[in-house]
């Protein structure tokens, strides 16, 4: 083998290695970086259970993007997506909404072809539970939803505006932000009596001695797990002091309510009929871990609400997910990293400079003993 094919070799090589680590590998390198936290008051560990949350994908569409930019951000997300489940291994995942980020302004037959993606992107075996709550640019915002954009959702996602799950004696209730706007609308109207039902399901699994349906006395109570696409009642992310909260120059733009948050009475309506002992929810992109503290009938209503990153590089330098374990009586947040753009471009020039310099190194070190015999011939 003479010399010019052995560079050849080593060049292609070179190359091949740089796309396999920063197209795939550095997924594995950076997420295997993050595990399961352990909740306390537990001693079997059968009862935890192992939950996935993300959130604001925002797959791409026609209007505001090209091929190529929505090939990319969907391929990192599916490479995120696929190694988290494959070194995980969630028991649940959760998605808090704006999966899509043209579903408000989209046809059917575009909308299908956005499911479609979301589903080829975000692909889970059959023994890992996906449940999906929609937003705002899955169907518009409380006043500019179409009719039938919501409708459309639910039938091809399964997501319904208000939606009680008990995983593993962990009670979830999933909601439809857009319908706490808190009109007579038809939307609205219906999930609020779904969330009054709600409430009497979970007063019977606390007083099983005073309920009268045999069915619900069977379930063990425990505060809910409240998963929404709005942040609950706040004035700004001022109040957030995360380390991914927003940047100084957005943290303390006023919120406008009903439309960067619920607003208060909303807020107020579910704390007081659900008693969550935990709230994660998306919408802003940034992280935010905030506690509430609510009075009622002088019973004290406590928990934190974490905001959890958007998962797209559109939208954040560093997307982040949660890995969440619950039991009954407690549960433990784990928020985890994906690798950054300018990381794996970093990385990625390194790594050719080296292939670069290995295949041609003979020809710079002769260069420059050339250079140094000519400077001392002179001298």
């Amino acid at each position: 083998m003479n010399r010019f094919t052995q560079k050849i070799i080593i060049l292609i090589m070179g190359v091949i290695f740089t796309i396999i680590y920063c197209e795939f590998l550095i997924y594995y390198v950076v997420i295997t970086q993050c595990s399961w936290p352990t909740p306390e008051k537990t001693n079997d560990q059968s009862e935890v259970l192992k939950t996935l949350i993300l959130t604001d994908t925002h797959l791409l569409g026609p209007r505001k993007s090209y091929w190529v930019d929505r090939w990319r951000r969907e391929w990192q997300m599916h490479q995120a997506f696929k190694t988290i489940i494959a070194l995980h291994e969630p028991e649940v995942v959760f998605v808090l909404g704006d999966l899509f980020d043209e579903g408000e302004f989209s046809s059917d037959q575009q909308f299908h072809e956005y499911v479609y993606r979301f589903y080829k992107a975000f692909q889970v075996p059959d023994h890992i539970k996906m449940y999906i709550i929609v937003g705002n640019h899955d169907i518009g915002f409380h006043n500019n939803i179409r009719r039938g954009s919501a409708e459309r959702f639910n039938k091809l996602l399964n997501s319904p505006a208000v939606q009680f799950l008990t995983l593993k004696s962990n009670h979830f209730v999933l909601l439809n932000s857009m319908a706490m706007e808190g009109d007579s609308c038809q939307l609205c109207t219906e999930a609020r009596q779904k969330i009054d039902n709600i409430s009497e399901i979970l007063k019977c699994f606390e007083n099983s001695s005073q309920c009268n349906k045999l069915d619900l006395m069977k379930h063990n109570y425990s505060r809910p797990i409240l998963l929404q696409h709005f942040p609950l009642y706040r004035l700004s992310d001022g109040v957030c002091a995360e380390p991914d909260a927003p940047p100084y120059s957005e943290l303390y733009i006023p919120f406008r309510l009903k439309i960067d948050a619920l607003s208060k009475e909303a807020t107020e309506d579910l704390v007081f009929k659900l008693k969550p002992r935990v709230a994660f929810d998306g919408h802003t992109h940034y992280g935010c871990l905030l506690h509430h503290s609510y009075h009622n009938n002088n019973q004290n209503i406590d928990f934190f609400e974490y905001t959890v990153p958007s998962f797209s590089w559109r939208n954040i330098m560093e997307p982040k997910y949660m890995l969440v374990t619950f039991t009954p009586n407690s549960y433990a947040v784990n928020k985890c990293s994906l690798p950054r753009e300018t990381t794996i471009a970093i990385t990625a020039v390194i790594m050719f400079s080296l292939t670069f310099f290995c295949t041609y190194r003979k020809r710079f070190l002769s260069r420059r003993i050339a250079q140094i015999k000519k400077y001392n011939l002179i001298t």
